[in-house]
């Protein structure tokens, strides 16, 4: 692997993280200059991270395309890319969000009301994840972050007022139940391997 550290003396141009500045980035490649991990350090103390288990999401994503050979002259080693990865934070997933006035805090996807559990089932129900991306006018990647989100029980570790009205873990919360819930984790977890694992 290669690490490298180059300067980018401009905004995003981004309406969401132009006001940020100018800022770093921190890029580890394999030998064909591939992206492999990917961070960005924001002269005002923000910071993106990419890799190919979380491409993309609305604030930027993982470069597509190899870096270009003059990369090699930013060649940095590979404990100082290390550091800044492990040291820095950055949410893992920046498009959910829990708010009390909507859908009863459930997590959801922000600017919808949407909620995670209910991305699961749409997922779960059609033949083609295309479709379910279609069908609620969202993006894949918006469906792996809500699947990843509830397969690793994110929701568990951020306390909302209600889990999802279609899981084992609002019965629990609840003490009621309708018959048709379901242990909403292992389903994502299977819809994840299913959908984004090769």
């Amino acid at each position: 692997m290669k690490y490298f550290k180059r300067y980018w003396n401009e905004t995003t141009g981004n309406d969401l993280t132009d006001s940020w500045g100018a800022s770093y980035y921190y890029f580890e490649t394999n030998d064909q200059l591939n992206v492999v991990r990917q961070l960005q350090l924001f002269e005002k103390g923000q910071v993106l991270k990419y890799n190919t288990e979380y491409l993309e999401d609305n604030l930027g994503g993982l470069a597509e395309v190899p870096l270009e050979e003059e990369f090699e002259l930013f060649q940095i080693k590979k404990e100082e890319f290390e550091q800044l990865w492990l040291l820095s934070n950055h949410n893992q997933f920046p498009e959910i969000v829990l708010t009390e006035k909507i859908l009863w805090g459930q997590p959801r996807l922000d600017g919808r009301r949407l909620a995670v559990g209910d991305i699961v089932s749409q997922v779960d129900m059609n033949d083609s994840i295309h479709v379910a991306a279609e069908d609620y006018g969202i993006t894949l990647q918006q469906i792996k972050q809500a699947l990843h989100y509830c397969r690793t029980l994110q929701c568990v570790k951020d306390s909302p007022i209600k889990f999802y009205h279609n899981c084992t873990l609002r019965v629990q919360q609840e003490g009621e139940a309708d018959g048709e819930e379901q242990d909403n984790w292992k389903r994502a977890d299977r819809l994840y391997k299913e959908h984004f694992t090769h």
